[in-house]
């Protein structure tokens, strides 16, 4: 039965777990968010705080910037509060994922 199972190979799966290499995986965030190219610094000062990156810039004939930002699932309200001061919620998050 399951009892004889756990017995059998409980040593085995506790050392394989003991030896066996660790990844911590922390859950991530995709967002794009869009605004005023003046407002670049506010963006990139944001994310640096949370500890994330930024990548794909893109201006567009407006004058606008958009931006991809990755962070820790965690902080991304956060960012996206901090997006929006900063920028006087002159800021629009395209999409997020994650």
């Amino acid at each position: 039965g399951a009892g004889g199972l756990i017995r059998a190979y409980g040593g085995t799966a506790r050392l394989a777990l003991r030896v066996g290499p660790n990844k911590v995986l922390i859950p991530m965030s995709t967002i794009r968010v869009s605004t005023a190219a003046s407002n670049a610094g506010c963006i990139y000062q944001s994310i640096q705080k949370h500890g994330g990156t930024a990548s794909g810039e893109e201006y567009n004939d407006k004058g606008d910037i958009g931006v991809t930002l990755v962070v820790e699932t965690q902080f991304l309200n956060q960012l996206k509060a901090d997006i929006n001061d900063a920028t006087k919620g002159n800021a629009v998050f395209l999409s997020e994922e994650g």
